[in-house]
């Protein structure tokens, strides 16, 4: 296994040492905090798997696919705010890419991709486009660009192909898809703007809050097994919607929103001051808060969509994680929400 993380490693290495030679005290803290975690998890996944532990190979794989995430995007970070820009725009692509092609796998998921050709060529144009006018930082076109313009000249496309067969459930499909990938995602590309430290903040507490629910959701767990009729564990087993997810509860979902909100307090003097101050941290409360709930709302509602279309994974590129969707779903819940409640207050 350390073998497979070596590379990573020394990526993510030297993303810490560029920061470092930058004087970005913040960003270099924040790095060596991340990597930290990494190296703890690395142990503890060796350690299984050399006693052969239950789930020891799931985790294993899981730790070296969050170095090899980890290691890109902090070396996108360190680089250049071009890398960035580079990398984001990557990844909005391969989810947009994936999500459409999951439509692929349901009954003739192949002939509507045919026919949404088209649109789908427009959606792909649009990264390139939002990420421009996120560099020139002309945010007036940025916002307004996909749930305005191309918003309308989708269904524009449609009525000139003639087309009336399944075309509210392909414009669905369609406009899910660009707002989702290219708008909401996209906004981690005008984030860079705020500063690379609140994108690192976002992106770390939000895959962070996924790592607390888990723990969170089994501690819960072992709680009700051991006391069902105990009146505080049924409040924590209430279920949010068990027919997308039996294994998701209010109680483990508020208590990991608060752990998030706790920690992202603790995260405030790495943040960069705004135009109009310093956040507080009651809003750092706040902001940790929204994270915790929007990452979980994400995760469920692309659990629905995944159940509907009939799959347990978006993808299998990323080793014990599944697909790059699996990877960002939260990300398009908390990214925007971030980024506006930071840009509404501060600048």
């Amino acid at each position: 296994m350390m073998i497979k993380c070596l590379i990573p490693m020394g990526m993510a290495a030297l993303s810490f040492l560029m920061s470092f030679g930058k004087q970005e005290r913040s960003m270099s803290l924040a790095m060596a905090a991340i990597i930290g975690l990494l190296l703890f998890f690395t142990l503890v996944s060796g350690i299984m798997l050399l006693k052969k532990l239950a789930l020891a190979k799931e985790i294993a794989d899981r730790t070296v696919a969050w170095w090899w995430m980890a290691a890109i995007f902090l070396l996108a970070l360190a680089t250049d705010r071009i890398a960035s820009f580079c990398f984001l725009s990557l990844m909005c692509f391969f989810a947009l890419r994936e999500y459409f092609h999951l439509f692929a796998n349901i009954p003739a998921g192949k002939k509507e991709i045919g026919k949404n050709a088209a649109t789908m060529w427009l959606c792909y144009a649009a990264i390139p486009l939002t990420a421009y006018l996120a560099y020139t930082k002309w945010y007036g076109l940025y916002i307004i660009l996909v749930p305005v313009y191309l918003f309308l000249f989708i269904p524009i496309i449609f009525v000139v192909q003639d087309r009336t067969d399944g075309a509210i459930k392909a414009l669905g499909v369609v406009s899910l898809g660009i707002m989702f990938f290219v708008f909401n995602l996209g906004h981690s590309l005008f984030m860079i703007n705020l500063g690379p430290m609140i994108l690192l903040y976002c992106f770390a507490f939000t895959e962070a809050r996924d790592l607390i629910a888990y723990w969170v959701g089994k501690s819960i767990n072992t709680l009700c097994g051991v006391s069902p009729a105990n009146p505080l564990a049924r409040i924590f087993d209430i279920k949010i919607a068990p027919a997308i997810n039996p294994r998701k509860t209010w109680g483990a979902g508020i208590v990991t929103a608060i752990i998030v909100a706790f920690s992202s307090m603790a995260f405030l003097p790495l943040m960069p001051e705004m135009p109009k101050g310093r956040m507080s941290p009651f809003f750092m409360f706040a902001l940790g808060f929204s994270i915790g709930i929007l990452g979980l709302m994400g995760d469920l509602v692309f659990s629905m969509i995944k159940r509907d279309i009939g799959v347990k994974d978006s993808g299998n590129v990323l080793p014990g994680h599944g697909g790059v969707i699996d990877r960002v779903n939260s990300l398009v819940f908390t990214i925007p929400v971030t980024f506006h409640l930071i840009n509404w207050i501060y600048v």
